[in-house]
């Protein structure tokens, strides 16, 4: 079992098709269910030029970046699928017409979304685009070793959008739609380990890894545990 890294949350944010305001998101954390829905938020901070590239992925990742304070620290993006909607329409475009659109092929990029944002923001942070199986456990171990580098803040952005049909029988959770942001801090408030799992076993919820820290950072639970694959990540409130 790994020694406990420490974190704190600072301020944090979300935004869904199916839940908005802060009150939403507590009530959410108490009675968890399946976020659909496919629209767009409006990122009004954003400017004019750069909003109209964004699709759902981007607009709802960026919606929740704006809503947090301004601030200069490293961002790290997560997202096990990306712009998975853009992807399969460049494909389709490739297979159709042997030629890509130069902007949407840029903008299908992992780190994308992310690098648009600083653009915007005319920031010179370093930015960390993450896409893994452990999801946000993986943002999390990267923000502190963030903090063991000397950083004081380092903002986390995740977001998931619905995939293609043509995907659905390969993805767990495919019709999941959600963005959230947080700021962490080196404080001792929360508590990430992570283990061998003796056994592997399916996560007993019906939602992602990635929904289900968020439910567990907005709800009073005093632990939170999922496997993946053969190991067991562990978050604890100290």
């Amino acid at each position: 079992m790994s020694q406990p890294s420490y974190f704190g949350i600072e301020s944090w944010t979300a935004w869904s098709p199916s839940l908005r305001s802060p009150n939403d998101w507590l009530s959410w954390a108490v009675t968890p269910f399946t976020l659909i829905g496919s629209e767009k938020p409006k990122v009004d901070g954003m400017q004019p030029m750069n909003r109209r590239r964004l699709k759902q992925l981007g607009g709802m990742a960026l919606e929740t970046a704006y809503n947090l304070p301004q601030t200069v620290a490293p961002i790290i993006f997560c997202s096990q699928r990306g712009e998975s909607t853009r992807c399969y329409e460049l494909l389709q475009e490739l297979t159709e017409t042997g030629k890509l659109s130069p902007q949407s092929f840029s903008l299908a990029v992992h780190n994308s979304i992310p690098s648009l944002y600083t653009i915007d923001r005319k920031l010179n942070s370093n930015v960390i685009a993450i896409s893994s199986n452990a999801g946000i456990f993986s943002a999390l171990a990267e923000a502190i070793g963030l903090f063991a580098d000397g950083e004081k803040r380092v903002r986390i952005i995740v977001a998931e959008e619905p995939i293609p049909d043509i995907y659905r029988s390969y993805c767990e959770f495919p019709d999941e739609a959600f963005a959230y942001a947080i700021d962490l801090i080196p404080v001792r408030e929360f508590a990430l380990s992570f283990f061998n799992a003796k056994e592997i076993k399916s996560n007993d919820v019906n939602i992602s890894i990635n929904l289900g820290v968020l439910r567990y950072v907005l709800s009073k639970d005093r632990n939170y545990e999922a496997i993946v694959d053969s190991t067991s990540w562990r978050l604890k409130r100290v």
